[in-house]
């Protein structure tokens, strides 16, 4: 039982490792589709920071899928190509992007700037 404990701790220490940056909660209207299988899903941002998110949802989509993902906040969108990273089962999963246009860039510095201050 001790090591259970013990073990538990450390693995959750190194999955939050993982990450580039600190996530923040930013709830947001969110549009992921798979480019593949044309699966398009419309849920909720939970969280956010510049190189990801985790968005809500069941069933999730599978790890490492490629998928679009659209961010609708206060009237202005954020478009990126990414990855998913980790599917959490009936909660939703992370994803990293990995190309953003420039100006999207600059809209998710600025919703991020804003989630870091709340």
């Amino acid at each position: 039982m001790a090591n259970d404990i013990t073990v538990t701790p450390n693995v959750r220490q190194v999955r939050s490792e993982r990450r580039c940056a600190t996530r923040y909660y930013f709830g947001a209207m969110s549009e992921v589709i798979d480019p593949v299988s044309k699966n398009e899903l419309v849920s909720l941002t939970r969280d956010l920071n510049l190189s990801g998110c985790f968005v809500e949802t069941t069933p999730p989509f599978l790890k490492c899928a490629p998928v679009t993902v659209r961010i609708t906040h206060s009237d202005a969108s954020f478009t990126a190509l990414g990855r998913v990273t980790d599917s959490v089962l009936y909660e939703g999963f992370g994803i990293a992007f990995v190309q953003i246009e420039s100006n999207d860039q600059a809209l998710l510095k600025l919703w991020w700037s804003h989630a870091r201050a709340k």
